[in-house]
């Protein structure tokens, strides 16, 4: 099937949450994207679950840009690991013989642990945050009422989508 036809549950389910930590409170949140879930109703996104504190948006930028990088330090890491349970080799080095198994005695394969499609999805994920229709599917509510929240934030989302966006025109896939 081609991605753009999996639902976002599916596409998005390695993708790792975006998790600022409250400067007020000193606990990680996470980041749900513009709209969260609230009894009754929704509330914005962008708020800690902890304490309500807003951090500024130069804060969650600047928490966001760390998060990309270290994925993208990751992907470039390229650790691979083999496919045999009982062996599980991690290693950075590639055979001769292309992705056998370093190891004598294991008919195993390397392959990559963080590919460069899981990393394009990681980041399509981070901007599926910032999509309102996305937000209000997942929410299961209207996207006029996502597009409220989102416009009384328009700064904080602009920016983290230009973020997002700079990124993926760099090296999409």
């Amino acid at each position: 099937t081609l991605d753009s036809q999996i639902p976002d549950s599916e596409r998005f389910k390695f993708a790792r949450p975006f998790t600022p930590t409250c400067p007020s409170c000193k606990k990680p949140y996470c980041f749900d994207g513009i709209a969260r879930q609230k009894s009754p109703g929704i509330e914005s996104g962008l708020a800690c679950t902890h304490c309500g504190h807003l951090p500024t948006i130069g804060f969650l930028a600047n928490q966001l840009t760390l998060l990309i990088r270290s994925l993208i330090r990751e992907y470039y890491a390229f650790v691979m690991q083999c496919d045999e349970p009982s062996c599980a080799l991690k290693t950075r080095v590639l055979t001769v013989s292309g992705s056998r198994c370093l190891r004598p005695q294991c008919s195993g394969r390397l392959n990559e642990i963080f590919s460069d499609k899981l990393l394009y999805h990681q980041m399509q994920y981070f901007a599926a945050l910032m999509n309102i229709e996305r937000s209000a599917a997942r929410l299961e509510c209207t996207a006029s009422e996502v597009k409220i929240l989102r416009d009384k934030h328009i700064e904080y989302f602009k920016r983290l989508a230009m973020i997002v966006d700079m990124h993926l025109s760099v090296s999409a896939r």
